[in-house]
């Protein structure tokens, strides 16, 4: 039963039906903008403020593996300092620098952390794209002979072993060429160092020219270091390892290139720094150490890495410096090279300069990188 309420209430007026359709449409319009505003401010959040939703690049870097740490397996070892770089990083290793190279060639690889000398003059004299935008360190191989063996004039009748197509490979020859034993050593050469200490361990060959655990293993079977490639750089062959990164790269995302060098240069303060211990012992994993993670830690201290301090003494003050440490010791390689048949010239001091970027390592030494 109705009450006299409703018997009062005046009857609602029949809304037009075109305007009931319109008021539908104006209310879906509204709800369609306030979701597309929603969207919009969930992606800006998303992207950090940067209002760009575009994906990461990825970024594959080569890296050498074994005792010895980089700055490349801090970085890999510290999602912190990783995150500093703007790209999904993945990382390879490589026993030889000319492997490497030939990867970057054919775009599986966009950086090498610490080639060698031979392959990168190599590349260059051959007009490959690639840039080097920082200094690595200088190579830490000893010339392991046996007892009896106590002056480089022994080594007459003697085999060596060592990395093919590398640096050792270049300094050990200039080595033996400075001693007038060129032609009077056997220099057999192997795929990776540990099989050249291998070999020297089985007697195949009398003495290598390695470093890091191979070269351990020599010395705690009674070889002993006849000469070492600090040594062999004062002599006049420096055998300098750099990182190098497409050139393509440096063109079409410079900002990339350089969080990787900021990374790189904060990456090899920690492994010399205070707590140099801690950082080290957690690369362990990524350098495929299974044994006593305090090995890394001794192999790795006292390494001759190029501080940050150093890196323009080496690569020149100025961009494409001609006159630059590591293009001389490039020419030099290139005369190497040449006498072995593997390249037809000596490139030119404004060639290899123009493959020399100090851009990116000038700004992180100055202080332009991410806190």
């Amino acid at each position: 039963m109705s009450s006299a309420a409703d018997v009062n209430v005046p009857a609602r007026k029949s809304v037009p039906i075109y305007r009931r359709k319109r008021r539908r449409i104006y209310g879906s319009i509204a709800v369609a903008v306030v979701v597309v505003i929603a969207l919009i401010i969930w992606a800006v959040s998303r992207g950090g403020g940067s209002g760009s939703a575009a994906p990461l690049p990825g970024f594959t870097i080569s890296v050498s593996a074994g005792a010895v740490a980089s700055p490349d397996s801090i970085i890999e070892s510290q999602p912190s300092l990783a995150k500093i770089i703007p790209a999904h990083l993945h990382y390879v290793p490589f026993d030889a620098g000319v492997t490497a190279i030939a990867e970057m060639k054919s775009g599986a690889v966009q950086a090498i952390s610490g080639v060698g000398n031979p392959p990168t003059t190599a590349a260059i004299g051959i007009n490959t794209a690639v840039t080097v935008v920082m200094g690595w360190g200088f190579d830490d191989d000893q010339l392991l002979v046996p007892k009896s063996v106590t002056s480089p004039s022994q080594l007459a009748g003697k085999s060596v072993g060592v990395l093919v197509g590398s640096s050792e490979d270049y300094e050990l020859l200039g080595y033996l060429a400075l001693q007038h034993l060129t032609g009077k050593v056997k220099v057999v050469t192997f795929a990776s160092e540990p099989a050249a200490g291998a070999a020297a361990l089985s007697g195949a060959i009398d003495s290598a020219y390695i470093y890091g655990i191979p070269a351990t293993d020599l010395i705690a079977k009674g070889y002993h270091s006849l000469v070492d490639a600090q040594q062999i750089a004062k002599l006049g062959v420096p055998g300098l390892d750099v990182i190098a990164v497409a050139s393509n790269l440096v063109k079409s995302d410079p900002t990339l290139v350089q969080d990787y060098v900021c990374a790189e240069v904060k990456g090899s303060q920690d492994m010399t720094g205070p707590n140099a211990a801690k950082y080290l012992t957690a690369t362990a994993k990524v350098q495929g150490v299974t044994g006593n993670p305090n090995q890394i830690v001794a192999a790795t201290k006292g390494y001759p890495f190029i501080p940050p301090s150093q890196q323009l003494y080496w690569l020149g003050s100025t961009l494409h410096d001609p006159t630059s440490r590591v293009v001389q010791a490039y020419q030099q390689t290139g005369k190497f090279l040449v006498s072995q048949g593997r390249l037809t010239s000596v490139p030119s001091a404004a060639q290899i300069a123009s493959h020399i970027d100090t851009t990116f390592i000038k700004k992180a030494v100055a202080g332009g990188c991410p806190s």
